[in-house]
């Protein structure tokens, strides 16, 4: 009686040792098939199957500034990694993120940035597959990680990238005054990463060029800006200022109206009107 071998299904199962495996593989097939090219095709597939690696993300992850980000690896094929070394770094094995070893986890070599952070996921560990959480994402987790298995008679490692993003608060318009002829307005957003651009627009879409633009990074990473434009015109003008995440590809939009007259002698600013505030 034949008994089909498929690829798929010593995949999805932990592998044997390789003497069973190829006893094994050897006793299927057909008396008949026993030369030297079926041999030597059943030992090349044995190899092949028993060939492990580490399996990571192929393409870099992007994570949102106070969110969760999970690290998620696995091996291939499938096989115990229970008592095996784990390790998560970040650009070198030294820069250690979070490690395991034999059925336990180890904070003493842990980078401080990531103390209290990390959260492993080992229920799937039977199957060489765990995940790491790192909560909550900041602007200096950005850059590369890795994860290494280790065992007696393997070592392999995967590693990809990490992108940071924050979207800022809505930015909020004021006026401040006379200038030039014109009117002073000032736009200001704060919580952004990485650094934002802005853009002035008129009444009619057009660009208007700022008159100041500042941008500050904080002590957490994050990115504020404040830009001023002085606007020529006359009354009931819309003006927008819109600030935009260039790694999302996002912005966020303040749209205000002009209301009163514009004459520089007179004795009292126009108001602003608020029209539109644009979320991405």
């Amino acid at each position: 009686m034949d008994f089909p071998v498929s690829l798929d299904s010593y995949q999805r199962v932990r592998l044997p040792s390789s003497l069973f495996f190829l006893t094994h593989l050897l006793l299927l097939l057909q008396p008949g098939e026993m030369h030297s090219g079926v041999l030597i095709w059943a030992i090349v597939w044995f190899l092949v199957l028993e060939e492990v690696r580490v399996v990571g993300h192929g393409e870099p992850i992007l994570a949102h500034v106070g969110d969760e980000v999970e690290f998620s690896c696995h091996l291939s094929p499938y096989r115990d990694a229970e008592r095996m070394e784990i390790l998560w770094f970040r650009s070198q094995a030294s820069d250690v993120v979070h490690l395991y070893r034999e059925r336990q986890e180890f904070y003493g070599q842990q980078m401080a940035q990531f103390q209290n952070r990390t959260e492993l996921v080992t229920d799937e560990i039977a199957d060489g597959s765990v995940t790491l959480r790192l909560h909550p994402v900041v602007p200096a987790d950005e850059g590369p990680y890795g994860c290494r298995f280790v065992s007696s008679d393997f070592t392999g490692q995967a590693v990809w990238e990490l992108e940071v993003a924050g979207l800022g608060s809505d930015p909020h318009i004021s006026l401040e005054g006379f200038k030039q002829g014109g009117i002073q307005l000032r736009c200001s957003s704060s919580g952004w990463y990485p650094k934002p651009q802005s853009q002035w627009r008129d009444h009619q879409g057009r660009c208007l060029p700022p008159e100041t633009e500042v941008i500050v990074k904080d002590a957490q990473g994050l990115f504020s800006l404040e830009t001023s434009v002085v606007v020529q015109g006359g009354a009931h003008s819309n003006v927008s200022c819109s600030i935009q995440n260039p790694l999302l590809g996002q912005k966020k939009e303040f749209v205000v109206q002009i209301a009163g007259q514009w004459v520089p002698a007179h004795p009292h600013l126009p108001s602003l009107q608020v029209l539109h505030v644009h979320h991405p």
